[in-house]
């Protein structure tokens, strides 16, 4: 993520409500030789497109407040409430595998192949040859082993899938997408109304080449 400004937490959070002062706020932030081209209110901030960078300000944004991405990475900008799709998709798989897992340690422990194991091997009413015995004990041994590890594995891995799961629901608000060549998007969460009139307003200027 493309950084390079600092302070932000410091500068007043009311100064920059008003439409009138989006633009002049965002010139607060611009590098040396940066200029404002359009900027625009954005929840309790504002969002800018400079001359070199798209910038956005939320000082009332849950996680990041400030984001600002070269223009020359900027694939677009959106709206969107779908949440973080990596959380969606690891939580899924992770619980998937989990039910499997747990499920396979559930069916094995019923079975009970060890015990099947014992049982064959005096089935013939006489005792097996030691080495016979000794494979026979590392199998049931072996069996165990893997029953426990995937029944307990499995749940650990399916409470993970739970968490991540939730903590993806957790996501699911407005926010401002900004879409980079390469990477992943940057979200700011904002209220869909002030997403929409910033993409609105940023959009256009994009297309114009930047210096």
């Amino acid at each position: 993520m493309d950084e390079g400004v600092t302070g932000v937490s410091g500068r007043g959070d009311d100064a920059a409500t008003h439409p009138t002062n989006a633009a002049s706020e965002a010139e607060r932030y611009c590098y040396d030789g940066e200029s404002v081209v359009t900027a625009t209110p954005l929840g309790t901030g504002w969002a800018a497109v400079t001359s070199h960078r798209v910038v956005a300000y939320n000082p009332a944004a849950d996680g990041r407040r400030f984001e600002a991405v070269d223009r020359p990475n900027v694939a677009g900008m959106s709206v969107d409430a779908a949440g973080d799709r990596r959380l969606l998709g690891w939580g899924i798989r992770a619980l998937g595998y989990g039910l499997a897992a747990a499920a396979g340690g559930a069916i094995l422990r019923a079975m009970d192949l060890g015990a099947t194991l014992s049982i064959g091997s005096g089935a013939a009413g006489t005792a097996p040859v030691g080495g016979v015995l000794t494979v026979i004990d590392v199998l049931a041994s072996a069996l165990a082993t893997l029953t426990t590890l995937l029944l307990f594995g499995g749940l650990a891995l399916s409470f993970v899938g739970l968490a991540l799961l939730a903590r993806y629901l957790r996501t699911r608000r407005s926010a401002l997408v900004i879409e980079r060549f390469g990477d992943e998007p940057v979200r700011l969460s904002v209220p869909q109304s002030d997403g929409e009139r910033a993409v609105r307003a940023l959009s256009g200027s994009l297309d114009e080449p930047s210096t």
